[in-house]
């Protein structure tokens, strides 16, 4: 067992800048499927709440003023 433990380690690769464009990629994949479910009448397919429109977003740390 001890020698296997060798084998299953786990690889990394490090980026200096991340891969925007996958990024992007996912998160509109993801409100895709949503939306998709939404318009459907059906649950969110990640388990997610619907968001409250009542309250206007929060604001982030880093907006300015």
């Amino acid at each position: 067992m001890n020698g296997d433990s060798r084998n299953l380690r786990l690889r990394v690769t490090g980026r200096e800048q991340p891969d925007v464009d996958r990024l992007v990629e996912w998160v509109m994949n993801i409100a895709e499927a949503r939306h998709r479910a939404y318009l459907n009448g059906e649950p969110d397919p990640y388990g997610l709440p619907p968001p409250d429109l009542a309250q206007p977003p929060a604001r982030r740390d880093d907006e300015t003023a």
